[in-house]
């Protein structure tokens, strides 16, 4: 410290060539990096970068990534617009107090790029994310660390971005990690957050997530407590009330039987918005359950006929009711103007359309029911074979209910075969036919033309060929392709394909990764899992149809269903000898299903043994 002052004083003075002599002799004795960077800053002072520059290098050599000096020498080669050197100098400062100044070379490296607006441009690099959170450290603008939450985003580390959440700044800040905690998963954090939102730009989005984070949570109350709110302070200041907002709260006030206001919400967001998607198909829907017969006791059936009627059969039997007829008519309106404007439909509005039309028409026959389906199949085609996915599900579905099976399967694997290339239609159309003679007891002939490959023959290799596709298909794809392959007795690639959708989709392949199932996907279906139960049981595999019959009683909501599959498990139950167990199943079985025959039946029998 004493020479470093003797040096000061010859600077000071302008005698250079002293205060050189000293700063050499002395620079030898330096051991600690503050020592170093004394010396250093008073060659700079001088104007002895080179001098500098070496105190520092020969400095890093006996301390390596020494953050003192790093931070130092980083800042000394931004200076001279060393970029590349800079950023590999301070490596080591990620995270620290001085990461800002390897933030500041990374950036400027970056201003430099051509690209800066291509998604793949080095900004949305998961290895910049550091960067951002450094310069965040550095300036404490907010906006950095949102920037390094975005990188994490991008790359569904979804828990490393959530972590970076610090104090909220305003409400854009507020509203952002409210959005980032969502797609975590952290719901209650999320609703947390939203309460911190007070700009008036930003309530709508707000309301709109809070009204869902509260309905992650299951707080339909909350949910509809923060739409209120919205809705309230729309009407007070004039301003436009989100039509989603409006279907939300009106779809939530019929469940809670406040029909009138349900009703008014609703039309007030069609007559804001006549083709806004979600209200015509929540007025469909409501329009159907408003349109079902209302069960009475007979003293309520009197009651309605006097002047004695309560104030709530009166709001109910004076109120606006929601009606097929005008649901119908709204719908082909929208279509109508979407066709004229060359606009693509809705899948799910061409089927609620075609489902309410369906249900209005009890009477219809079996004709004309699958007359009206195909015919909005070719009002809808896309290609050949090719249709809108769910209107394809619909279609197949009602076939399947009318006992088509021939229909259904038909459609389903034309149109798969279509979507997703797999050949075999065209394979037994290019290998042709052979002719059969027919002779009758007259001596007439007749001549039939029969493919090379038989339909059943090409049916069996569709579910092989089906399942070569599946990471490809939807769930609901997956599923009708395993279920026909089953039809066609193709265990083989139905297993593959209940597999596929039971324990590869929604997340759950690690969970099952022990070998013991444990999970199912939350996107299949409890059919699904019950099927592949049934193929394990027919295979030997009672441990893994047990553990897939118990998920897929506990998913299902059906108390038939759910009895029905507990009885398959007291069968299984059973051929392993544990009698116990199988009673304990159809105790339960019989508790969900008074009326399962088959489970009391096998009760009673095992009773008697």
């Amino acid at each position: 410290m004493t020479a470093m002052e003797s040096v000061d004083i010859f600077i000071k003075n302008g005698d250079t060539s002293e205060a050189m002599r000293l700063l050499k002799k002395y620079e030898k004795k330096a051991y600690s990096s503050f020592a170093r960077i004394g010396i250093y800053r008073r060659y700079m002072i001088m104007g002895e970068e080179k001098r500098a520059e070496s105190v520092l290098t020969k400095g890093l050599k006996k301390l390596p990534e020494n953050p003192e000096l790093s931070a130092v020498y980083g800042h000394f080669l931004l200076r001279h617009d060393r970029l590349s050197d800079a950023i590999s100098v301070t490596k080591c400062l990620e995270g620290t107090k001085y990461g800002s100044i390897r933030a500041e070379a990374v950036m400027r490296r970056l201003l430099k790029s051509d690209s800066l607006s291509d998604s793949s441009s080095p900004l949305f690099e998961r290895e910049i994310s550091s960067t951002y959170y450094d310069t965040y450290v550095g300036t404490k603008d907010s906006r950095w660390l949102r920037n390094c939450a975005i990188i994490y985003l991008l790359r569904g580390e979804y828990a490393m971005a959530s972590s970076l959440q610090e104090n909220l700044e305003d409400s854009q800040d507020a509203l952002f990690w409210a959005f980032v905690q969502y797609d975590s998963g952290n719901y209650d954090i999320a609703a947390a957050n939203l309460t911190q939102v007070n700009s008036p730009i930003l309530a709508s989005a707000a309301a709109l997530l809070a009204s869902d984070a509260y309905m992650m949570l299951e707080d339909e109350k909350s949910a509809e407590e923060a739409r209120e709110e919205y809705i309230s302070t729309c009407k007070n200041n004039g301003s436009k009330i989100q039509a989603s907002i409006l279907v939300n709260s009106s779809l939530y006030a019929f469940r809670q039987r406040q029909f009138r206001k349900s009703y008014e919400y609703l039309i007030e967001a069609i007559l804001a918005e006549p083709d806004f998607i979600p209200a015509l198909i929540s007025y469909g829907k409501l329009s159907w359950q408003d349109s079902q017969p209302v069960e009475m006791t007979e003293l309520e059936k009197e009651l309605r006929k006097t002047s004695l009627r309560t104030s709530q059969m009166r709001e109910y039997d004076e109120r606006p009711k929601f009606t097929i007829a005008d649901a119908l008519y709204r719908m082909e309106e929208t279509l109508e103007r979407e066709s004229r404007a060359g606009i693509k439909h809705s899948d799910d509005l061409i089927v609620e359309r075609l489902s309410l039309y369906l249900k209005n028409n009890p009477d219809l026959n079996l004709i004309q029911k699958t007359a009206a389906i195909w015919e909005e199949l070719e009002q809808n085609q896309l290609g050949t074979n090719l249709y809108p996915s769910h209107l394809v599900q619909f279609a197949v579905q009602k076939f399947l209910s009318y006992g088509l099976i021939d229909e259904g399967r038909e459609l389903f694997m034309n149109y798969i075969d279509a979507k997703f290339d797999l050949n075999y239609k065209r394979l037994q159309s290019e290998l042709g036919t052979t002719e059969i003679v027919e002779k009758d007891i007259f001596g007439g002939e007749k001549i039939l033309y029969n493919p090379i490959i038989p339909d059943s023959v090409a049916r069996l290799a569709f579910g092989d060929r089906a399942a070569d596709k599946a990471d490809r298909m939807e769930i609901w794809e997956i599923e009708f392709a395993a279920y026909f392959s089953l039809l066609e007795k193709n265990i083989t690639a139905a297993k593959r394909l209940y597999e596929y959708v039971v324990f590869e989709t929604g997340g759950v392949k690690s969970a099952n990764a022990s070998g013991k199932i444990t999970s199912m996907s939350p996107l299949a279906a409890s059919s699904s899992a019950a099927n592949l139960a049934m193929i394990y049981s027919s295979m030997g595999e009672r441990n893994r149809a047990l553990a897939l019959y118990s998920l897929a009683a506990g998913k299902s909501k059906s108390m038939q269903i759910k009895s029905k599959l507990l009885y398959r498990s007291a069968k299984i139950q059973i051929d392993a000898g544990d009698i116990d167990g199988a009673k304990t199943s159809l105790r339960y079985s019989i508790s969900l299903d008074q009326s399962n025959a088959d489970a009391r039946l096998l009760k009673r029998q095992l009773d008697v043994k």
